[in-house]
């Protein structure tokens, strides 16, 4: 479990989305998943198990693309068809790739770094927040985003997460505590006026009357009329530690605990705990929400997929698990897992297929969010041979090279471990340091990087991923040199 904040994709109408922004991603939602949807086309060299019997797939009821007053109530939604649609990855340093037509495309002027959410919202755009910065790309096919507002740290705090209403009426989560933006200014209330004291605030969500939802720490807030109140969870068992809040595709609102997922309102006194499945223990960190009690959830490494007729069970060995930032769920069934190693698909049943980083260099990184729009891409592209590189840099003291130091390169060194930081690493590199001081490893698949070093007797990190990005094939990119004196 990560101890900083995490962001909250949220999902509008028949659309699904994630997106993460540190080691996890967060709470998603998504639409329907259909029974028995057609498996798309897989990547060549992928090895689809079995899908299951086919039928032709039901329409759902998306939710209001507006919010209702609270003494109205919510008009019946428009019943909207499970097309094909793009998906979109945020890779960090990168910037966002749409995937459409058996294409990756980067997209231009969005966020590089910094990433922590993207979703598609009511109105059919793309909605990405940056570092303190939230982006629009104003339709599916746009070469590039708009900005629509920046924070400014004395109105807003921090930025941690946010949710879309309409272009005049967002919401964001920080530092300070939650900030509404009307399309002129923005209007800032204190975690203490919230209920949350000096928690910090990991989700924000708005229900379809107007109230406004927020998970702190290990609390559930709302804002009703105006006045914020604090959910009694005592009801739910299991210790409580808050990881996200969101609204699925149907309007119902869910508060993900680390035990527990938990289902919200519609008034303050109704949460109730929901079963998921998947482990004896739970300790969850992400899920995808879906309409009709349909969940995807990562419980520690594995992946849990959960219908109200069927629960499958994706082991930490038979999918890509190694760094997950990110989940979205698609109208067909399909489960699309964003990490540091590179992007898997899983289903519809047992399908699978895995882009390992350097299959598809556009997505040679860490992919910290996906959204995908209705039924996603109709066909997936094929993949290539992993490409590699090469990396090589100095260890220095005192300005003279250091000989013989222990160097172990891997997407993530561990700061816990029980051998070495990169240990438990499907990919790893390790050797020492030569008589110049220096260090490479070759045949490295492209993507990022952090590495450790053995000093003195003891591992540290000196660099946590951010290595290799301006890696190039057939090519060995120098780091430089790393100081061993501070």
């Amino acid at each position: 479990m990560q101890p900083a904040p995490r962001s909250l994709a949220l999902l509008f109408g028949s659309l699904a989305v994630a997106c993460g922004e540190t080691t996890s991603p967060p709470i998603v939602a998504k639409p329907e998943a259909q029974e028995n949807p057609v498996a798309p086309p897989l990547a060549p060299e992928m090895k689809p198990v079995k899908t299951e019997a086919k039928t032709e797939p039901k329409p759902h009821v998306p939710e209001a693309a507006l919010v209702a007053a609270p003494s109205e109530p919510a008009a019946p939604p428009p019943v909207v068809s499970q097309a094909a649609g793009p998906a979109f990855f945020a890779v960090d340093k990168k910037g966002i790739v749409r995937l459409d037509g058996g294409e990756f495309v980067p997209l231009k002027d969005g966020p590089d770094e910094l990433i922590k959410n993207l979703h598609i919202a009511a109105d059919g755009a793309l909605w990405v927040l940056g570092f303190e910065t939230i982006y629009k790309l104003p339709k599916l096919d746009a070469d590039g985003f708009k900005e629509v507002v920046r924070g400014d740290f004395r109105e807003t705090g921090t930025i941690d997460d946010f949710f879309v209403v309409a272009d005049d009426d967002l919401w964001v989560a920080g530092f300070g505590g939650v900030s509404h933006w009307d399309g002129k200014a923005w209007t800032r209330e204190e975690k203490p006026a919230i209920g949350a004291g000096d928690d910090i605030l990991d989700g924000i969500a708005v229900d379809r009357e107007g109230k406004v939802w927020i998970a702190s720490s290990n609390r559930v807030h709302v804002k009703d009329r105006g006045a914020w109140s604090t959910l009694d969870l005592g009801k739910i068992k299991d210790p409580l530690f808050m990881e996200g809040v969101g609204r699925a595709a149907d309007g119902t609102v869910y508060a993900l605990a680390s035990a527990a997922l938990i289902k919200l309102g519609p008034g303050a006194a109704d949460a109730e705990a929901v079963k998921i499945g998947g482990g004896s223990v739970p300790s969850y960190s992400d899920l995808a929400l879906g309409t009709d009690g349909t969940f995807a959830a990562r419980n520690l490494f594995d992946l849990v997929i959960s219908t109200p007729k069927a629960t499958k069970v994706w082991r930490k060995k038979d999918y890509m698990s190694e760094g997950v930032r990110a989940l979205a769920v698609d109208a067909s069934g399909r489960v699309w897992v964003g990490g540091e190693i590179g992007v898997t698909i899983l289903g519809p049943g047992d399908v699978k297929v895995e882009w390992p980083s350097g299959s598809v260099p556009e997505l040679s990184g860490e992919v910290v969010g996906v959204a995908v729009a209705g039924a996603g891409p109709a066909v997936l592209p094929a993949t290539g041979p992993v490409q590699t590189g090469g990396l090589k840099g100095k260890l220095l003291r005192g300005g003279g090279p250091v000989v013989g130091v222990e160097v172990e390169l891997c997407p993530s060194p561990k700061l816990m471990f029980t051998k070495t930081p990169c240990a438990d690493s499907s990919v790893k590199f390790a050797g020492k340091t030569d008589d110049q001081g220096e260090w490479k490893f070759d045949a490295v698949p492209l993507g990022a990087y952090g590495i450790a070093l053995k000093s003195e007797g003891k591992w540290r990190i000196t660099m946590g991923s951010d290595l290799g990005i301006e890696m190039r094939r057939g090519e060995v990119f120098d780091v430089g040199s790393i100081s061993l004196d501070k």
